[in-house]
């Protein structure tokens, strides 16, 4: 095995970040390639290529509209981009569908703490003000609160941006256009 200099290896790293520095999001072109294995595209292939899309698509800025090129070795079939398009977004619908709720669901639970987190700091407001000090219960309610407060904060702003986020890439993919490649 050959031996690598540390000031080859140096060169090499400070290359790739010369690469990385002067990279910039408008390199990325917007166009992402899916191979297709033949003109039918079932259920399963469907589910695939939208998880292929998904997957390339991922780190492509949103601000841009999205072209599919549909690469495929099936013959001249002039419709075969309207069928993938159609077959993709009959997959995404379902997907966008379990996506608003849990987008609906985490709203709702994350309120939910939040009340629970207001009602406990309260209480424990209302118990520092009684002629007995219940010390303990105090500090649990107090901590409690902070918690569930805490957690909801965490479940309003973090997780429902995670599945925004989510969902705005598969809006792109369903309005994207699909374009056919001349195959060799």
């Amino acid at each position: 095995m050959e031996k690598i200099t540390f000031t080859e290896k140096r060169n090499e790293l400070d290359e790739l970040l010369n690469l990385v520095g002067n990279y910039s999001e408008k390199a990325d072109d917007n166009h992402v390639h899916l191979n297709l294995t033949g003109p039918d595209l079932t259920d399963d292939d469907a589910e695939r290529a939208v998880d292929v899309l998904e997957e390339k698509t991922k780190y492509l800025p949103l601000k841009r509209n999205l072209t599919v090129m549909v690469d495929c070795n099936c013959g001249d079939l002039l419709d075969l981009s309207k069928k993938v398009k159609d077959s993709i977004r009959k997959q995404l619908i379902p997907l966008l569908y379990y996506v608003d709720l849990d987008l609906r669901r985490l709203s709702r639970v994350s309120a939910a703490m939040m009340v629970f987190g207001v009602l406990a700091m309260g209480t424990a407001s209302l118990l520092s003000e009684l002629s007995f000090n219940p010390y303990a219960l105090h500090e649990i309610l107090v901590i409690a609160s902070w918690v569930f407060i805490w957690a909801a904060v965490e479940t309003f702003f973090f997780d429902r941006r995670k599945l925004k986020n989510r969902k705005h890439h598969l809006y792109r993919i369903y309005f994207a256009e699909f374009v056919r490649t001349n195959s060799k």
